[in-house]
């Protein structure tokens, strides 16, 4: 198990769009006659595969927040 705090495990996480929403998108701008193909079948149970990965994690990085210790602000935020 890797010693980074959850802090610093979503700091170093890059920055995703949903790709359930880019993938409603474009089904959105088809014509409403277009039927869904297998291959789009096939990449939206991808899409919803992906989606539970990272609930899955979410809820992983939700743990760890409340099993780590509180502990006071080395310094005040600008603004405060």
């Amino acid at each position: 198990m890797n010693c980074e705090s959850p802090l610093e495990i979503l700091i170093s996480e890059t920055e995703k769009v949903n790709p359930a929403i880019l993938l409603a998108e474009e089904f959105m701008r088809r014509d409403s006659a277009d039927l869904l193909s297998t291959d789009d079948i096939h990449r939206a149970e991808e899409t919803l595969d992906l989606g539970r990965s990272e609930i899955e994690t979410t809820r992983r990085q939700i743990a760890a927040f409340e099993r780590s210790a509180a502990r006071p602000s080395e310094g005040l935020p600008t603004g405060f």
